[in-house]
């Protein structure tokens, strides 16, 4: 299963006739944003009807296109797919299916981490996409996703290969999480658990 495209086939459907598929996207990165502490990369900021909303990635790209045109697409390299997510957060945050959008302040990363040691309890968790140094000192991270109760994801971990065939695969067996801004549009579509208490909309 591939996530991405399920997510926008889900897209798609929802907006379908309504024109603004044919609206215009812009992507940018941001240098300059603090991005969540849980992802690494460069932050790609999606502009749309006057919204604007992140995906973080090590597969940055610029463009200027339109929503549709990740409808049918294949979306077969990192840069089209985190592309693809970033239009899916703004354009989530537009139809006001998500209301996260951006990272907390940095000053709520602290508060963060112990809101997220609480929410995943004793359990073990294996990381999909997540910088190591961000988990640093939880003590209950594991190698595989067969020794994990929680599989926590961020964005690039989401759009990785085999990323939809593991939560596939465990789906309904463990808690799957998927944390940050840059998941909350596939997680608004396809109904997934999502947690980033802290963000912005």
């Amino acid at each position: 299963m591939d996530i991405i495209t399920e997510a926008v086939k889900r897209l798609e459907n929802r907006i379908h006739g309504s024109g603004s598929e044919e609206g215009i996207v812009t992507i940018q990165t941001d240098p300059d944003r603090v991005i969540c502490q849980y992802e690494r990369g460069a932050c790609l900021k999606a502009t749309y009807g006057g919204r604007s909303a992140e995906f973080v990635t090590m597969d940055p790209v610029t463009a200027k296109t339109r929503i549709g045109f990740m409808f049918g697409a294949v979306l077969g390299t990192l840069p089209q797919r985190a592309a693809a997510c970033a239009i899916m957060n703004v354009a989530t945050g537009f139809f006001c299916l998500s209301r996260t959008l951006k990272a907390c302040d940095p000053v709520a990363h602290r508060e963060c981490r112990a809101a997220l040691r609480k929410e995943i309890g004793g359990e073990s968790m294996y990381p999909v996409g997540i910088d190591g140094n961000a988990l640093a000192g939880f003590g209950n991270v594991v190698k595989s996703p067969e020794e994990a109760g929680v599989i926590l994801v961020v964005g690039d971990g989401l759009i990785g290969p085999g990323a939809g065939d593991l939560l596939a695969r465990y789906a309904g067996e463990k808690r799957i999480i998927l944390l940050s801004p840059s998941t909350a549009g596939v997680s608004a579509l396809l109904g997934c658990t999502h947690w980033c208490p802290f963000g912005k909309g």
